[in-house]
């Protein structure tokens, strides 16, 4: 008798995780601590039509800037349009998986006082959007109008001036980002709205339907910078990838 009630909860078990997979419910937490020193899932890309010689300088060190262990370090001051007009510079990319619905949580450390950020719905260089942050004044005569400091969303429309069209910017209220120390950003992604928060608060968000699905990652603007504790957690059914469904039910998925 004792062995049917134990085969009759593990059953019951069996079938409650059968559901949550099917139902796709479960989720994969993707985290990359950059600690095994691997960047093959990683691209790195530099934007057109750079007034700066590059290239871009993407490795993984030991932590200089106050993160844990090792991190994901730029360190070229890789920039601009030629004119300098949109800040423009480098991405690296995560390549293995697209993304619709999701969160991005990552530590980051500025050694700069230049353009940072991340990028989402990538599938080129003219199209994705981006939030990105800056200290200094630059752009000196931007596109849009809008010259630093501040934080904005954008989108990507081409690889020519305009390069891209504004959603929304954070200026009158902008606080420097500190430099030198931890910092965290959290992205959040669904149905065509995004939001942008900082460890401080100080957040921006926008709402656009034209791009849905697509590659994740940062981009820099003359900025040396550190990153660690990158975190994808997609949302809703169409998150999860059927390689992932087992795994994504007994936890996250560490890379």
């Amino acid at each position: 008798m004792l062995s049917f009630a134990r085969s009759r909860i593990f059953s019951l078990v069996f079938v409650c995780i059968a559901t949550l997979i099917i139902g796709g419910i479960a989720q994969a937490q993707i985290v990359f601590d950059f600690e095994d020193g691997s960047l093959d899932d990683w691209e790195v890309i530099a934007d057109v039509d750079l007034g700066d010689v590059g290239p871009a300088s993407w490795e993984i060190r030991d932590s200089q800037l106050g993160l844990d262990g090792k991190a994901l370090f730029q360190g070229s001051n890789i920039w601009g349009s030629a004119p300098d007009s949109c800040l423009l510079g480098t991405f690296i990319i995560y390549r293995a998986e697209e993304f619709t619905n999701f969160q991005i949580d990552v530590d980051a450390a500025a050694a700069d006082n230049d353009g940072m950020g991340l990028a989402w719905a990538y599938t080129a260089t003219d199209s994705h959007y981006r939030a990105i942050m800056i200290n200094d004044r630059w752009p000196d005569v931007s596109v849009d109008g809008v010259e630093g400091p501040f934080m904005k969303i954008a989108k990507r429309i081409s690889d020519a001036d305009p390069w891209y069209e504004l959603l929304a910017v954070e200026k009158d209220n902008y606080v420097p980002y500190a430099e030198g120390q931890r910092l965290h950003w959290t992205l959040e992604v669904g149905d065509g709205a995004f939001t942008l928060t900082r460890e401080d608060g100080l957040s921006v968000s926008a709402e656009d339907d034209s791009y849905a699905t697509g590659y994740v990652g940062i981009q820099l603007y003359a900025q040396q910078a550190e990153f660690d504790n990158f975190t994808i957690t997609p949302r809703g059914a169409s998150a999860v990838s059927p390689g992932q469904k087992m795994a994504s039910v007994w936890g996250g998925i560490k890379r």
